[in-house]
């Protein structure tokens, strides 16, 4: 039998598994979908073009007649008007027989997605939906830090601009196995290498962001719940309090490392005072100088404000320090003399005139209304010394009966005898 005839009479299936050999080279890597053939031709880089035997027999659909090589310039095909299916992106610019050729039915190869097509690189553990990092423009991944916070280990920080190998050893060929999100699996040099404080000494081997954050290692963020660090402690070295790298049972008092700042201070002495402990009543973290102590047991208030410790508590006593005027004031008010305050029997309550601003221009509810040509010196009506009787208007005002007859007879309610002169004459006058 001519070799010729015997083969054309081979079954067709033979025929396909030739054409699946032909077609793996290709059909299983990722394609390149950046062509530079139209789609209805074929690249001869890739080969012997794969058998077509059950594609439509009119030839010329595709072919130009005398030459099988040449394809027609005007081929057209809407894809999506007749079959249903869109080509988008790369797909658009494909070669048709990429996808239609004698290894199956298209559609059998459509139903499993891009694997259908498309070797799985990534060894089947990032899951089959293709389309969460890849498009149909090419194959270059998107998204990969927004689609990473669906994970147990979000992107953020410093970890958000490394490349993926750095923490999954083989990305580079799609090896993207599960990996340990403990900070220690991938920072242990760092953590061995750290001496300002030395974290192996102090037990720091986990845990790493009970301190730390994503954005740099520097800048420690401990949270300091046991001491909370204000002020001047916030910038302070750990050091200088957990001497020697030890951590555990540091004293959390002031006067436990202040105390020598207590015994050193002279103005006023708190050593002699007996101020070595609780600094806090009066100190505050921003610094030691400036010292806010809240006067309770006598309010400190306008000049008092201003004034030195010592110049009440003399030789720097503090227990039974008076707390009246008079206790402080007393030469003060023996020296006065107008009015004379002795001489008056004025009383030692200072405060029923005076104010803490200052001494003078005090204050004193004259119960006869000192205004007009009342607004005097207390000496002008207070002739006799220590007398300070109350006063009525008849006392200085002579109420001669014929003249005051004379004038308010006909005022409604006059009595001759009457004092309430204030009601009609409010100014003195």
């Amino acid at each position: 039998m001519n070799p010729n005839e015997r083969s054309s009479r081979e079954p067709s299936s033979k025929r396909f598994v030739v054409a699946l050999l032909l077609l793996l080279p290709f059909a299983c890597t990722v394609f390149d979908f950046r062509e530079d053939v139209p789609p209805q031709e074929w690249r001869q880089s890739r080969g012997p073009v794969v058998p077509h035997d059950d594609f439509p027999a009119d030839c010329t659909l595709c072919h130009l007649p005398g030459g099988w090589q040449e394809i027609r310039a005007d081929f057209q095909f809407d894809h999506a008007a007749e079959t249903g299916v869109p080509l988008l992106g790369a797909h658009a610019a494909a070669e048709c027989l990429r996808c239609h050729n004698d290894r199956g039915p298209v559609t059998e190869f459509a139903q499993r997605g891009c694997a259908g097509c498309h070797e799985d690189w990534h060894r089947r553990q990032l899951g089959a939906n293709c389309q969460d990092c890849h498009d149909e423009v090419n194959w270059l991944p998107k998204s990969q830090i927004v689609e990473h916070g669906f994970t147990r280990f979000p992107l953020i920080g410093a970890h958000a601009g490394i490349a993926c190998f750095a923490c999954h050893e083989g990305a580079q060929v799609g090896n993207f196995k599960r990996e340990s999100v403990a900070c220690e699996s991938c920072h242990t040099d760092d953590l061995a290498r750290t001496a300002t404080p030395d974290h192996v000494i102090a037990g720091w081997t986990n845990d790493c962001q009970r301190c730390h954050v994503p954005i740099a290692w520097t800048g420690s963020a401990f949270v300091h719940t046991t001491f909370p660090l204000t002020g001047v402690h916030a910038t302070t070295n750990c050091t200088d309090c957990h001497v020697g790298g030890v951590y555990q049972g540091t004293p959390r008092t002031c006067e436990a490392c202040h105390l020598a700042d207590a015994q050193g201070v002279a103005s006023p002495n708190h050593t002699a005072a007996g101020w070595t402990a609780n600094c806090q009543q009066c100190h505050t973290t921003l610094g030691w100088s400036g010292a806010n102590f809240i006067h309770s047991t006598f309010p400190l208030t306008g000049a008092h404000t201003s004034l030195a410790c010592a110049a009440c508590h003399g030789g720097g006593a503090y227990q039974g320090t008076p707390r009246t005027c008079v206790g402080c004031h007393l030469p003060d008010y023996n020296a006065t003399t107008n009015p004379n305050h002795q001489n008056a029997g004025f009383p030692t309550s200072c405060e029923s005139c005076h104010v803490t601003n200052q001494w003078n221009g005090a204050v004193f509810n004259h119960s006869f209304p000192i205004r007009g040509p009342h607004n005097q010196s207390c000496a002008t009506c207070h002739t006799t010394p220590g007398n300070f009787t109350l006063f009525n208007c008849l006392v200085c005002h002579d109420h001669n009966q014929t003249k005051m007859d004379d004038k308010h007879k006909n005022e409604p309610g006059y009595s001759y005898t009457s004092q309430a002169c204030l009601n009609c004459h409010p100014n003195g006058k």
